[in-house]
């Protein structure tokens, strides 16, 4: 969406001198998509734009919530943040494995996230969030192959103030926040924001006896940004977060079939609107993070600015699940234990220096050096507990007595190590004052090395290998991508442009805990094709904003997971494999628009069709299909959202803003799955997600000064239970439900006040 402007509500995000500026400069949304600030009307690529006043006017701030504001873009939960995805345009990475990277780059202050799962908890302190859609390889690397998310976060102010917020909801989630300008001197300015945050959750463990689906979290950042000399400004930036969560146990939202039905006895199972489980083992992670970025920007003249950035960050996860979904062992087909438990700990160092020269001249460019390093090690123990008495014609505990039962047990020990050089370039030649020329390019070099240590179990089992796994991999590739296009100004108000972009994303290896000897060989990198085409109008006034886009892009060697089955019958578990699928392809069109009325009543709006589909898949075995024109996974062909915001000014005491959004999301299917057969097209069925609507409104009354703020909100009025993923491999055949936070219908207050 292009939707700064509500960023002009006043005592959201400024205090009252900070207000009015930001009144004054409706329409006129700098962004830094091409790595150098541009008004978002002059940059020739698709790029939406939410602020984090739009986010705290809904009540809510995550990447989570984010989907539902930008239509191109589309997120997959999972049962931990480590394998949660973005997706835009139809293109993401499902990726379990340690040694392979996401497809839509995630980057914080001009920092490039190893993992987007790192910040999938809240967002604070956010002056906008920048989604650039299609391949931005050139300047943003290997893992923006898809796209990118680029959040900017607030400066510290030149003077003493800040705020404090709260927000409490009628589900019982609790927030706290607050942030703080602190000048230290004429030349130096320091902000500390710090939050935290307390939700029980939505789902009811009967077992347990608890709600579960919660977190408790929460972070602190410092920024400190000093100016030595007229010429040099240096940013120093900290953070660290931690993060206890019981989530997110997964739902068995069809009934299993045969006796294993009773394993899930006085659940109301109906889908997305299940709320129950019955699990003994609490599914959790444990998250811990920091992060330290040192930015220097020295201006050289005529040959522009010098930047380099330099940052290091820590990543720790440690996740408990509960792989059988049920909570007790049972002599039936099926009816085993399974509980998979492990740190995961990385670690993250990146290096950028670019020049980008001054704006307005015939040539203008930004050129530069990026270098890249990540290690990610994991440890994972996989303990089943499997009844030796099987297929009884009733529902029966298993007596755990001696001889009655095995339990297959390993543990893998298993990393990567990612290294990445690059140069890249970007050129545009004012041909004439309406007409410009672009180009750009990027030299690649991966060094990837990965391993793979797993104990031997002494019987297999449900996702348990009896066999010991040692293996030692490296791989290294070059590429250069390249970028044109041209971009022409129809007249003052309106640009037309196109462009040619060349993606990639680097090589990789199918590392996971149960990998086996056929699966050593690396993954060939993943490249692309992208063509498109876009026109941006913006009235004189800034009262109306029409950007639209055409695009197409062809991937090929796509990275995706399919599905292998692992044990022999009945223990038998469904795991996934990264491998090269083959060719796939998305095209379509969105349209963003801005309509402002009059000076207190806006409306945003963004639609998005989106046909991402597979051209060819690479066919291993008999039975595999090319599949040719099936949709791919979390690939809604069509999104939209319409936003209102009106402000009413009493001219007394205080003012009201009334705001509502809806967003709509057709059909989609969770994961790739064949549909060949009756059985493979009744499966492909139940995975398929289908399409919801999500209405949101909020009523607030604001201090005309833009002290205080008080806004009640609603969020899913319509109470519309969906889920985010749909997967096979519960109990007794059943299909497992991962749920959002907004799956239902809640009420909330928000409470902030400004000084």
């Amino acid at each position: 969406m292009i939707a700064l402007a509500f960023s002009a509500v006043p005592a959201l995000a400024q205090r009252p001198a900070e207000t009015a500026a930001a009144e004054e400069s409706f329409g006129d949304i700098v962004v830094t998509a091409q790595k150098r600030e541009e008004n978002l009307q002059d940059v020739p690529a698709a790029v939406s734009v939410v602020s984090g006043a739009q986010f705290e006017q809904r009540g809510g701030v995550n990447i989570q919530s984010l989907q539902q504001l930008v239509p191109s873009l589309n997120f997959k939960d999972s049962a931990t943040s480590l394998d949660s995805t973005l997706f835009l345009r139809g293109v993401g990475t499902i990726n379990f494995s340690i040694a392979a990277e996401p497809s839509v780059g995630f980057v914080v202050d001009g920092v490039t996230f190893a993992r987007a799962g790192e910040a999938f908890g809240d967002l604070y302190d956010v002056e906008r969030i920048e989604v650039l859609r299609g391949p931005q390889g050139t300047l943003f690397g290997k893992n923006a192959s898809a796209g990118v998310i680029s959040v900017v976060t607030r400066r510290p102010g030149s003077e003493f103030g800040g705020y404090v917020e709260a927000t409490a909801t009628t589900d019982e989630e609790y927030k706290i926040r607050g942030a703080i300008d602190l000048p230290l001197s004429d030349t130096i300015k320091s902000r500390i924001t710090a939050s935290y945050a307390n939700f029980d959750g939505i789902v009811r463990n009967l077992t347990l006896n608890r709600t579960v689906n919660g977190y408790e979290r929460y972070g602190i950042r410092a920024v400190v940004e000093a100016q030595p000399t007229d010429a040099l400004t240096l940013t120093l930036i900290g953070d660290y977060r931690k993060q206890n969560s019981d989530c997110c146990a997964e739902v068995v939202g069809t009934l299993p079939a045969g006796v294993l039905a009773g394993a899930v006895s006085g659940i109301d199972i109906s889908g997305a609107a299940t709320r129950q489980i019955r699990q003994n083992t609490l599914t959790e992670t444990k998250e811990r993070s920091w992060g330290v970025s040192l930015q220097g920007d020295l201006d050289v003249g005529t040959a522009g600015t010098l930047t380099s950035i330099t940052a290091y960050r820590y990543y720790r996860n440690f996740g408990i699940r509960d792989g059988d979904f049920i909570d007790t062992v049972f002599a039936n087909g099926g009816g085993f234990q399974q509980l998979d438990f492990g740190p995961q700990p990385s670690k993250t160092f990146t290096q950028e220096v670019r020049l980008t020269s001054p704006g307005g001249q015939f040539i203008e460019y930004v050129i530069g050096g990026f270098y890249y390093w990540a290690k990610q090690q994991r440890t994972f123990q996989r303990d089943d507990i499997v009844c030796n008495i099987q297929n009884s014609p009733t529902l029966t505990p298993c007596v755990l007595t001696p001889g009655n039962f095995t339990t297959p047990s390993a543990r893998g020990v298993f990393g990567s190590t990612f290294k990445n050089a690059a140069i890249y370039g970007n050129v545009t030649v004012n041909v004439t004052d309406r007409f410009r020329l672009i180009a750009g390019g990027r030299y690649t070099h991966d060094d990837l090395t990965a391993f793979n240590d797993r104990t031997a179990s002494l019987v297999a089992g449900p996702g348990v290998l009896a066999a010991a796994f040692n293996g030692r991999f490296k791989v290294k590739n070059d590429d250069f991508s390249v970028k044109g296009g041209a971009q022409f100004d129809v007249t003052d108000d309106w640009m037309v442009y196109g462009t040619y972009t060349q993606g990639y994303k680097g090589p990789a290896f199918n590392v996971f805990f149960n990998q086996n000897p056929t699966l050593t060989a690396p993954l060939k990198p993943e490249t692309s094709d992208a063509y498109e085409i876009g026109s941006k109008f913006q009235s004189a006034d800034g009262t109306f904003t029409l950007n639209t886009a055409l695009f197409h892009a062809t991937y090929k060697n796509f990275q995706a997971n399919g599905f292998i089955q692992v044990g022999t019958p009945p223990n038998v578990s469904t795991v996934t494999n990264l491998t090269n699928a083959g060719t796939i392809a998305t095209k379509g069109f969105e349209i963003e628009s801005l309509i402002r009325p009059s000076r207190n009543f806006t409306i945003t709006a963004g639609l998005a069709y989106t046909d991402a589909e597979i051209k060819r898949f690479n066919v291993t075995q008999a039975g595999q299909s090319t599949r040719a024109g099936e949709q791919l996974p979390l690939a809604p062909k069509w999104k939209g959202n319409l936003a209102a915001l009106w402000k009413i000014e009493t001219g007394g005491f205080a003012d009201f803003e009334i705001g509502g959004d809806v967003a709509i999301t057709s059909d989609q299917v969770s994961t790739l799955q064949q549909a060949v057969t009756p059985a493979e097209i009744a499966t492909r069925r139940a995975i398929t997600i289908d399409a919801y609507t999500i209405l949101n409104a909020n009523v607030a009354v604001v201090d005309p000064n833009g002290v205080w703020r008080v806004n009640f909100f609603g969020r899913n009025l319509t109470d519309q239970s969906y889920a985010t993923l749909i997967t096979p491999g519960g109990p007794g055949g059943s299909f497992r439900y991962l749920l959002p936070r907004d799956v239902d219908r809640y009420f909330g207050v928000n409470v902030r006040f400004n000084f």
